[in-house]
């Protein structure tokens, strides 16, 4: 286990893509070629093994592959925060244990969903994760799972190890309502891409989010610039990554990510079925030129993979 503790866990935090082989195996040197390029880009911890990482795609034995990959690669050189969650406990706190071990810095960990569970059945299901391991543990508030409320976070952040929140949702102006009633030492991640400056601005500690892996430089752009009190220089920032951003959701999100990385010739290989990987040429060559179209009709430099192009 490295030495880093919560009050490192700070910055910008990508939310890492899990490379996998044409067969669906486990790509072990792309995870490692995404991770050091990652790590040259000066961000501040990886997300690992979460929505990003295809983690509901993938079997506990894989997950954990995974974890001893990135663990082992990184090497104590930036935080490592596993994402462990799964509809059931028993498989939540059964890979909580083994990435404990395995040296990860935190956890992390989507609420259960789909049967429509109740807010007890929540608070049980973190407050096992929490008995689980010692590590500091950050729930997960998305949209997706049904946003739980401010009650439902103090009752959570009274737990001794529970130290943060993932929030995934356009609601910012509930930081400042959060940090205050639970404390400024409840760590918040914004976790929308396109609202990295309105996060941070309403009392961020930092963001976790998938564009990350493509654009790192960008992102550790905002964040410095909005530590630093250049707002309007962020803005700019922003501004060229979510004309990209929304280029590529319109297109497939994960798979262009991972398209995107090998322009920059880090081949971070395919997405799992039932996504679909943008292998056809003829269709990345379309993609290529609508790139191209968007830098020449807005500015879009210093983004690298464009750079690439």
């Amino acid at each position: 286990m490295t030495n880093n503790k919560s009050n490192d866990l700070n910055g910008v935090m990508p939310a890492m893509i899990t490379s996998f082989n044409k067969d669906e195996t486990i790509n072990k040197d792309g995870l490692k070629k995404v991770i050091n390029h990652l790590i040259s880009e000066n961000v501040n911890g990886l997300y690992i093994t979460g929505s990003t990482g295809e983690t509901f795609l993938m079997s506990p034995d894989e997950k954990k592959e995974v974890i001893n990959i990135v663990v082992e690669e990184v090497n104590g050189q930036i935080p490592v925060i596993a994402h462990i969650g799964s509809i059931g406990t028993k498989l939540t706190t059964d890979l909580a244990k083994f990435a404990t071990s395995a040296g990860v810095d935190a956890l992390s960990a989507l609420p259960p969903f789909y049967y429509n569970f109740s807010s007890e059945e929540i608070f049980s299901f973190y407050s096992d994760i929490a008995a689980s391991s010692d590590l500091p543990i950050i729930i997960y508030n998305i949209s997706h799972a049904n946003l739980m409320d401010i009650e439902m976070l103090k009752r959570l952040a009274a737990i001794e190890n529970i130290m943060g929140v993932k929030y995934t949702a356009a609601t910012h102006f509930n930081f400042e309502k959060i940090k205050k009633e639970i404390g400024t030492y409840f760590k918040i991640y914004s976790g929308m891409d396109e609202m990295a400056i309105s996060g941070l601005i309403s009392g961020a500690d930092g963001m976790i989010g998938s564009f990350y892996n493509l654009m790192p430089e960008m992102f550790v752009g905002i964040f410095e610039n909005i530590k630093n009190g250049n707002i309007s220089e962020a803005k700019k920032i922003q501004n060229k990554v979510n004309i990209i951003i929304l280029y590529a959701l319109k297109k497939s999100g994960y798979p262009f990510i991972k398209m995107g990385l090998k322009w920059l010739g880090i081949d971070s290989g395919y997405v799992r079925k039932p996504f679909a990987s943008l292998v056809d040429k003829e269709i990345e060559s379309e993609i290529k030129n609508d790139l191209k179209k968007l830098s020449s009709e807005n500015d879009l430099s210093d983004i690298k993979f464009l750079e690439a192009l």
